[in-house]
């Protein structure tokens, strides 16, 4: 029988996803195996420009303006080329097989978000997740995890969605008392500041790790960020009173930011904490005393990270791109490729997306919203990253 090298060195697809499937259920601990990385990053992408050609939106953001004439390239092609980074041969002509509908019939998929959830004009994932949800009966559990307080105080809401079934649903509404459904396993998927939430809550709480199935670590921060560096240095020592001072803190971050006491939650805030839970320093010293243990648990970890230009991003985050370009090149306006993955030999690098970090998650803001700045519109297409999520952890056995 031919290796699973083999099978996709020689272009059997249909082989190497056998192959894979058998190899990861029989033991999560097959992903530590460079065969299996190679062919998870290649089913991903797959599925991923797979479902994107047929997101009509997604092809008209792909297209090439010209002077002169049409861009007559393959959808496929536009949408590899806009929305993948990618080094080596290009990947769009591959022909794999079809995958399954992104169903879970036993499982759930949980959304730890990112800081600053809820106080920007929209939410993260907004119309994908009830999109899915709607389509293939997927359901879509979100942690209600604080926008602005530490990840140790958010493993209470991460132990509250996966333990008890609180949170909220896929339209990001809270999920009345009463109609709770503890979920039995659950695929993760955290964005941002999420997934440090969410491995704070696993080395915290051990019962969780018993319902996690696997973890998509997508434009997430498990290393921190110097941006997260500059602006802790820039309050630690500032008396932030509420809610003038903290307003305040939050104009500096972005001028989309607004808090008032009709804000849900609101003497939770803690933006030193917040703000210290993302440093380098903070994030650099947790991973030092667990990163061994977080390989020991055999759960999968999927980096997918984000990269963009000073061009392309907000006038208000160009500084902030321009700071960490001091650093990485590739990074997605907050986080550096670095700091955006988790290393372990558990973890594998699934693709780098072409966008910027809100971009990956976030639906267009508002146009009277927008302060007068261009790129948040966000092309990015979000339903097609979400149904390629599901369907690779289906293929690999992960969850079911």
């Amino acid at each position: 029988m031919p290796s699973l090298l083999d099978s996709i060195q020689s272009g059997a697809y249909a082989d190497a996803r056998a192959q894979a499937r058998e190899l990861v259920s029989s033991d999560p601990r097959a992903l530590s195996q460079s065969a299996v990385k190679k062919w998870a990053g290649m089913r991903f992408r797959n599925l991923f420009i797979s479902h994107a050609t047929s997101d009509p939106a997604a092809v008209s953001a792909a297209v090439q303006k010209k002077l002169i004439g049409k861009d007559s390239r393959p959808d496929r092609q536009k949408i590899s080329e806009r929305f993948l980074r990618l080094d080596g041969p290009p990947e769009w002509q591959l022909e794999m097989p079809e995958a399954p509908a992104p169903s879970l019939s036993n499982n759930v998929v949980l959304f730890c978000p990112g800081l600053l959830t809820g106080l920007l004009p929209v939410m993260a994932f907004q119309e994908a997740f009830p999109a899915v949800e709607s389509k293939f009966g997927t359901r879509i559990l979100q942690s209600d995890s604080h926008p602005m307080r530490g990840c140790e105080d958010n493993v209470a809401d991460i132990e509250n969605a996966l333990m008890k079934g609180i949170g909220l649903d896929a339209h990001a509404k809270k999920i009345v008392a009463g109609n709770e459904k503890i979920p039995g396993s659950a695929m993760a998927i955290c964005y941002s500041k999420g997934m440090p939430d969410l491995l704070t809550a696993l080395v915290r709480v051990p019962e969780l790790r018993k319902k996690i199935r696997c973890i998509f670590n997508w434009a997430g921060a498990p290393g921190g960020s110097p941006l997260a560096d500059n602006i802790y240095n820039s309050v630690k020592d500032v008396d932030i009173t509420v809610p003038e001072g903290l307003t305040g803190v939050l104009q500096v971050i972005s001028p989309l930011l607004r808090i008032d006491e009709k804000v849900p939650r609101f003497s939770e805030y803690r933006v030193k904490e917040a703000a210290r839970s993302l440093t380098t320093t903070e994030r650099g010293a947790f991973l030092d005393r667990h990163l061994d243990e977080i390989d020991s648990w055999n759960i999968p970890v999927f980096n997918i990270t984000g990269s963009t230009t000073v061009m392309e991003v907000p006038y208000f985050q160009m500084q902030g791109v321009m700071e960490l370009n001091k650093y990485d090149a590739n990074n997605d306006m907050q986080v550096t490729q670095n700091q955006a993955k988790l290393r372990t030999p558990m973890a594998t690098d699934l693709a780098m997306m072409h966008g910027h970090h809100w971009d990956l998650s976030y639906s267009p803001f508002p146009p009277n919203m927008r302060f007068g700045a261009q790129h948040l519109d966000h092309p990015f297409p979000k339903e097609s990253a979400l149904v390629a999520m599901i369907q690779l952890a289906l293929e690999l056995g992960l969850v079911d």
